[in-house]
């Protein structure tokens, strides 16, 4: 497996982010915190703050959608297959589109079902606030230096081929599962027309050429 090891700058706090939030208003928050911010590409979560402690970001509407669509348990269970400390933090507490009832269970699930903390903060600057509060209490209550190890999780062909097709837009576990189920190969997939694509479960007129057209789409070095 592989390991990556890089070390806590003395009396700072490290946040691992994955790439992909950048530019979100929870990392220019922690810019003025004075956090040390190394940027990676996670394959579970949004932010390291130690080598066990994983936090995957929500926002009230992503949580809402999670559900609705089945992604949260299945994210969930990725979680705590790969942190010791896994936690789930939830920007918002507005939920206009299902039941109180629903996000209740859902939260008690991921408390007790898969022992994962659901943590509840006001807005984006909350969560900043808790990861850097959670960074500080791992790496720096042991003073001086140390060395943080951050362990790639190792997937299997399957997960990596679901991996793969998460990447396309508007995809999620469920989906991509479903269109493996169908062509069979990555590959397949890939080079899938968009009226083949709309015979899989989920898959519209709209994503199906939202797809192709990625997939069409020729790099242009920025």
């Amino acid at each position: 497996m592989d390991e990556l090891v890089f070390p806590v700058e003395e009396g700072k706090a490290v946040v691992v982010c994955d790439d992909r939030e950048m530019r979100g208003k929870a990392v220019l928050r922690l810019f003025e915190l004075g956090a040390v911010l190394k940027p990676m590409r996670l394959q579970s979560g949004d932010f390291l703050c130690s080598s066990r402690v994983c936090v995957e970001r929500k926002s009230a509407n992503d949580f809402e959608s999670s559900i609705v669509d089945g992604r949260l348990f299945a994210q969930a269970g990725t979680l705590s297959q790969q942190y010791a400390s896994p936690l789930i933090a939830i920007a918002g507490t507005d939920f206009p589109r299902i039941h109180a009832n629903a996000v209740r269970g859902a939260v008690l699930s991921l408390c007790t079902d898969f022992r994962i903390p659901v943590l509840f903060v006001e807005d984006e600057s909350g969560l900043a606030d808790l990861l850097y509060a959670l960074a500080q209490r791992e790496q720096l209550r042991n003073r001086g230096p140390q060395q943080l190890r951050f362990q790639k999780p190792s997937l299997s062909p399957e997960q990596s081929m679901q991996f793969i097709i998460e990447s396309l837009p508007g995809i999620g576990p469920k989906t991509a599962l479903e269109l493996l189920k169908h062509f069979g190969t990555v590959e397949n997939v890939f080079t899938a027309e968009t009226e083949e694509l709309q015979g899989v479960d989920g898959i519209g007129p709209l994503k199906a050429e939202e797809i192709r057209l990625l997939l069409s789409k020729r790099f242009q070095k920025a």
